[in-house]
């Protein structure tokens, strides 16, 4: 994974997503990456949780949109760890995680622990038996599939 996250960090690639389909083994690497680099981090569902409490379902998805973005953009040029990032898959918002991740990352770089599997130019999110299940066929995005 350090051999990838060294190339990655001069390219002017927007994010790098860190694929694992155990959270477990995401939380050791986002430590990991943390005590080496010392990157800004951002606990997406924990904070965006705490803002979406007081909004209206209706306007979730635009305020969940909006705030990622500002969040975000305040700690340009990055790179900043995203983990947790569960909750932007919940099917209510209608977001594309992939596509945000990629747009927010021309603003400031990120480096995203994502839970699912990357295989024959496949990325997963989540197993195929979970209800917000999702995949994208050949992504442009750097991918660095974790050892077990």
């Amino acid at each position: 994974m350090l051999e990838e996250v060294e190339r990655f960090r001069p390219t002017s690639q927007p994010c790098l997503l860190c694929v694992h389909r155990d959270v477990g083994r995401l939380a050791h690497a986002a430590h990991e990456l943390l005590s080496i680099y010392g990157w800004p981090h951002l606990s997406v569902g924990t904070e965006l949780s705490a803002v979406l409490l007081s909004e209206t379902s209706r306007h979730r998805s635009l305020v969940a949109n909006r705030w990622f973005t500002t969040r975000l953009g305040d700690s340009a040029p990055g790179p900043v760890l995203c983990t947790e990032i569960d909750l932007l898959f919940h099917p209510t918002f209608d977001l594309d995680p992939l596509k945000l991740f990629c747009h927010v990352g021309r603003l400031t770089r990120l480096v995203v622990t994502w839970p699912g599997t990357y295989q024959d130019e496949v990325l997963s999110y989540a197993v195929p038996e979970h209800g917000h299940y999702r995949i994208w066929r050949k992504p442009t995005v750097p991918i660095v599939p974790l050892e077990p």
